[in-house]
């Protein structure tokens, strides 16, 4: 079995190669390592409790039934980043599979709504952990800002270290998050008041104080927050270049990673509203969940519930770190940003771990926890989520058609279905975003493509620097990887240098 393993490794460092990259990042991760970091990621202590709110407050009870439609959604993109991930196992997640198929435009409007992710929620989920630490602990005598600051720096800490390090935290962590997730779930189905048929296939929402049967234009309207629910297993892909096992490995724990994901949010989310004594009230709640596990747990629900979201939302920061650093360390390798901004990207610390792309996240969310416009970047974040997931979708289906003849270690069942119905999800959840966010989007999505013109100006001087240096380091010429993309390809500029 082992020798198996050695032979996939070596099989997937010849395909790193072949697209015109070194191993770089050492493969210390086995695939519950990589699925552990991408449950800290889904939160689903988080997103059950607290995230699911604003899908309640649009779809009243039919947040189960989107929620479910969701999960399938889920799988179905799931398979699409399996296929893609095993063609392009690098570790630039969502951006490089985007980047290798679709045109620079595309791929540069990918990247910005991939990285800004990795600034704006880490900022949120630090002044989260900070809320629920002082009422957990009402004696601590310190600003809310800076109790965020602090946490932020205590996982960026340990998003420096070793990646074991890190996978062996957030692994203890979800443990954690999950036992207390099942005290809320067993607490809310031993003591059932509302009929689970109703509430799946007759969902009502709350129109005043009076319930009503939901109309077509609130279940589409429901589509666009519950979204945001189960999010978070695609971070498995950010560790390709780190995982035992192969190009197969990857897809393995992303999908092993989304299914996870939907039965840890959609069961409790299902009995917290099946253990609701009154529907109104449950939905009149500003937490609802909240409020089931109140009514089902006493005076010991606030405690449990602090706990769960603080341990959760750590977590979270944490993964989320060690995610979207390690997507900027590809942006600097892949020659995104002019040539030295790119080298300094691309360098990696003495325990092999991309710092500079870790810290170029921390530091912007450190500033945003002192900034008033967090609150419209959470929201926000929402929005750039799906436009990623659309983009994964268009990649999933362009990819049969124009790249035949790339190897795919694993290729997804049923094809064209999945990607066509993550591009009509995906688009409808965007068309239902308020008008401000989609101008947000369309602001972000401009500066993307400027910036992308602007980079054939540095890219060229760029790539005669990296050759030049190449020669000289390695004694050997750079290459072109095995097929074209964009703009300037993969150079190596951190340690152990090799051009592209």
């Amino acid at each position: 079995m082992e020798s198996v393993s050695v032979a996939a490794d070596d099989a997937a460092q010849r395909r790193l190669e072949e697209l015109g990259y070194t191993q770089q990042l050492r493969r210390r991760l086995h695939v519950w390592h990589v699925v552990g970091l991408a449950m800290a990621d889904v939160s689903p202590t988080m997103a059950v409790v607290f995230l699911t709110a604003g899908v309640f407050l649009i779809g009243g009870t039919f947040a189960v039934g989107a929620n479910i439609i969701l999960g399938v959604v889920v799988v179905l993109i799931a398979l699409c980043l399996a296929e893609l991930a095993t063609m392009y196992p690098i570790a630039g997640g969502m951006y490089s599979l985007v980047r290798r198929v679709l045109p620079g435009p595309i791929s540069w409007i990918t990247m910005f709504n991939y990285l800004i992710q990795g600034i704006v929620i880490p900022a949120s989920i630090a002044l989260g952990v900070a809320g629920f630490l002082k009422d957990l602990i009402p004696g601590l005598d310190i600003s809310t800002d800076l109790l965020a600051l602090i946490t932020l720096a205590i996982a960026t800490g340990i998003a420096l270290t070793r990646v074991e390090v890190g996978a062996w935290v957030t692994i203890t962590m979800v443990v954690v998050e999950l036992v207390v997730l099942g005290i809320i779930t067993v607490a809310a189905l031993a003591h059932p008041h509302q009929n689970l048929g109703d509430v799946v296939f007759h969902p009502q929402v709350l129109d005043g104080k009076t319930l009503e049967a939901i109309g077509f234009a609130a279940i589409l309207a429901t589509i666009a927050p519950a979204f945001n629910v189960i999010n978070g297993y695609d971070a498995s892909l950010g560790f390709s270049e780190e995982l035992k096992g192969g190009e197969r490995a990857v897809a393995k724990a992303v999908i092993i990673s989304a299914i996870l994901a939907a039965a840890f949010i959609i069961v409790p989310l299902t009995a917290s509203v099946v253990a609701a004594p009154n529907v109104n009230d449950f939905l009149s709640s500003d937490a609802p969940v909240v409020y089931s596990v109140d009514q089902s747990l006493g005076s010991a629900a606030k405690d449990i519930v602090d706990l769960g979201a603080s341990v959760a939302l750590f977590n979270a920061m944490l993964s989320l770190l060690m995610y979207f650093g390690r997507g900027f360390y590809t942006t600097g390798r892949d020659g995104v940003w002019p040539f030295h901004i790119s080298r300094w990207l691309a360098s990696l610390n003495r325990f092999r771990v991309p710092a500079v792309g870790v810290l170029t996240l921390a530091i912007p969310a450190a500033v945003l926890i002192f900034m008033s416009a967090l609150d419209f970047l959470i929201i926000f974040a929402g929005t750039v989520i799906a436009a990623v997931y659309f983009c994964i979708g268009l990649s999933a289906l362009w990819s049969r058609i124009s790249q035949p003849e790339v190897r795919r270690p694993y290729r997804m069942p049923l094809w064209p279905l999945p990607p066509l119905v993550v591009v009509a999800f995906t688009g409808i959840a965007l068309a239902k975003q308020e008008g401000k966010y989609i101008v947000a989007e369309l602001i972000l999505a401009g500066a993307a493509v400027a910036l992308w013109a602007l980079s054939r100006l540095w890219t060229r001087e760029a790539r005669e620097e990296v050759i030049a240096q190449t020669h000289a380091i390695t004694g050997v010429a750079a290459v072109e990887p095995d097929i074209e993309i964009p703009h300037l390809q993969a150079p190596h500029l951190g340690h152990s240098q090799e051009g592209s």
